[in-house]
């Protein structure tokens, strides 16, 4: 009897260590299941926050293009002018024109935190270019008269909207990457 007993029991010792190593790889598997999954979630999450971001940052940049066009168009037309109002008239667009760069440097040193990985340098660059047309602007608004310096302010818009049109494509790009890999659906 002592020795079926002590069959019965070896016998059982395989199949405990066996069972328990089953249980550990099926609770493992799980608990690496829930980790992958958590950081897909994360990952969506982040993706979807950055994509409302930049998309908000996309139109702005829009804006700004647009308003960068209109001010050199108007600049280069006010420099060839050759009226007495002319400095009244320079004095009045570097002001309206300065406070739209202003807000809109604000406003993209607000939405930093929220913008992509991959778009850190860039954003700093186009940040770092509007601040330098600000700088400009300050320094003509002081003197109007000095036609000289409305060269540097012409060059800097105009690299600033280069600058602006290439980062619109990149992110009109990385906005159809984010919707096709997470079926997002843009209803606006």
């Amino acid at each position: 009897m002592f020795l079926i007993g002590a069959a019965v029991q070896s016998s059982g010792l395989p199949a405990s260590f066996y069972g328990s190593l089953i249980g550990s790889f099926f609770s493992g598997s799980v608990a690496v299941g829930i980790l992958l999954y958590n950081n897909w979630q994360k990952n969506k999450e982040f993706n979807f926050r950055c994509y409302g971001t930049m998309k908000i940052i996309n139109v702005r940049m829009v804006q700004l293009s647009k308003v960068e066009d209109i001010t050199l168009e108007v600049l280069r037309r006010l420099l060839d002018d050759d009226n007495e109002d002319r400095t009244e008239k320079l004095l009045d667009l570097l002001t309206s024109s300065k406070d739209f760069f202003v807000n809109s440097h604000i406003f993209l040193e607000k939405e930093r935190e929220n913008i992509p990985y991959d778009f850190t340098s860039r954003y700093f660059t186009i940040t770092s270019a509007i601040n330098s047309v600000i700088v400009k602007y300050d320094a003509l608004i002081e003197n109007p008269t000095d036609l000289n310096k409305f060269e540097p302010l012409i060059k800097q818009v105009d690299y600033c909207n280069k600058l602006l049109k290439e980062f619109n494509k990149n992110t009109t790009q990385y906005l159809k990457n984010v919707e096709k890999k997470y079926k997002i659906k843009d209803f606006y």
